[in-house]
């Protein structure tokens, strides 16, 4: 019998919970595959694969509390992400601070798997659902969250849009090291960092983990990484709030690069040393989930409360 992930039990709650739940497909928008891939796909598909690039509906979910503020966060996963997955307690801290998320699965990942992901289909796919959001009954004020390359696509939109307010980046990425073998050994050595509660529930963890597919990039990950140019992005920004969350011993995107995109950002900024953790570690962090929550309801509800 499959294990329910903390994340499943969340996202399916009963009809007295505090919050709603909906997935949503978002407008249709044109999208590309690379020619170079779209010539290793065999001929009797291509015609599939180009209707459902040209026909795309970004699938997403809506969590709103019932109570809800009228304050909205717009959440991107990280590469070989999905939208759901090790954040359950993003979205209780979220909820509880009265903020409705919408949470999307970027092309090539998640349940969007039959677009790659490109930085031009990532960009239209999050300005698509920025719109969305934005135009939904009651939003008063938007904020975005981005985990690792998802980071890179809100410091982009944010750049590009004026329509978020505040913008958190967790484990963002400058540039990307290379991945050895050696990361990842020592990415996961540092789950021993995690709590112990969660350590004690590891079956769990292992099911989030298989809930994650694999993903479809039609463009290297390095290259894509620079062409989102986060430094440029973040102070493109200005003055808009910036918090930029990192854990101390993350591997996979080391330290240094926080330390560059607080640098190089305006004020009004803040950077949150997550004490011991990893790369995946930072969101199963109850202490570094509810104090983004915190900043987030601080700087989205204030003035219309």
């Amino acid at each position: 019998m499959p294990i329910v992930t903390r994340t499943q039990r969340l996202l399916t709650p009963p009809p007295d919970a505090p919050y709603i739940v909906q997935t949503v497909n978002l407008p249709p928008l044109a999208l590309d595959i690379p020619a170079a891939l779209l010539a290793n796909i065999p001929a009797q598909h291509k015609s599939w694969f180009q209707q459902a690039a040209h026909e795309a509906c970004p699938p997403a979910t809506w969590l709103q509390p019932r109570d809800w503020s009228g304050a909205a966060v717009l959440l991107i996963p990280g590469a070989g992400d999905n939208r759901h997955a090790f954040k359950w307690l993003l979205f209780q801290h979220l909820l509880a601070r009265r903020l409705a998320v919408l949470t999307l699965d970027p092309p090539g990942h998640g349940d969007f798997r039959t677009i790659p992901c490109t930085v031009e289909n990532a960009r239209r796919t999050a300005q698509t659902a920025l719109d969305w959001l934005c135009a939904q009954a009651g939003v008063q004020r938007v904020g975005a969250i981005g985990i690792s390359f998802g980071g890179c696509q809100v410091a982009d939109l944010a750049a590009r849009d004026p329509r978020i307010t505040a913008l958190a980046l967790i484990s963002t990425p400058v540039r990307l090291p290379p991945v050895t073998r050696w990361t990842v050994v020592r990415e996961v050595l540092g789950l021993i960092y995690l709590p112990f509660s969660l350590m004690l529930r590891l079956p769990i963890l292992l099911a989030e983990w298989r809930s994650v597919p694999s993903a479809w990039f039609g463009e290297g990950l390095y290259e894509m990484i620079a062409r989102f140019d986060v430094l440029g992005a973040v102070r493109a920004v200005g003055s808009r709030p910036k918090l930029i969350l990192h854990g101390t011993h993350d591997v996979a995107v080391p330290p240094a690069n926080a330390q560059q995109i607080y640098d190089a950002s305006l004020p009004e900024r803040a950077l949150l040393w997550v004490q011991r953790a990893n790369h995946v570690g930072v969101a199963l962090r109850e202490d570094a989930m509810r104090a983004l929550a915190g900043w987030l309801a601080d700087h989205l509800l204030m003035n219309f409360q």
